[in-house]
């Protein structure tokens, strides 16, 4: 009986440590792919961040092309009133000169 302990003692020995072997290979592995996981997750951030740089240099060139756009279409916009307030000063001068043609009545 005490052989048969003994012998049952040694066996479960064998597989604590086959178990701790196994759980510590297994805790190697993950460990392995969280930091292959890791340095790809900085792969992929570090080129997200280029390409919203470049997105930004993109959003501040338009920006400014608008802005010079709208100061361009300000201005024609302001000629265009000067040229209709002449044009509307002419025309009323000339019904003015008609009118005094021929009197009404």
């Amino acid at each position: 009986m005490e052989e048969f302990r003994t012998e049952l003692r040694t066996e479960i020995q064998g597989v604590r440590t086959a178990l701790r072997t196994g759980i510590q290979e297994g805790l190697g592995g993950l460990r392995t792919e969280i930091q292959e996981v890791r340095r790809h997750s900085d792969v992929v951030a570090e080129s997200l961040r280029g390409e919203i740089r470049l997105v930004a240099e993109g959003v501040a060139g338009l920006d400014q092309k608008f802005t010079m756009e709208f100061v361009k279409v300000r201005e024609e916009i302001g000629e265009v009133k000067t040229l209709l307030q002449v044009s509307y000063g002419d025309l009323g001068r000339r019904v003015q000169a008609l009118e005094g043609r021929h009197p009404s009545g």
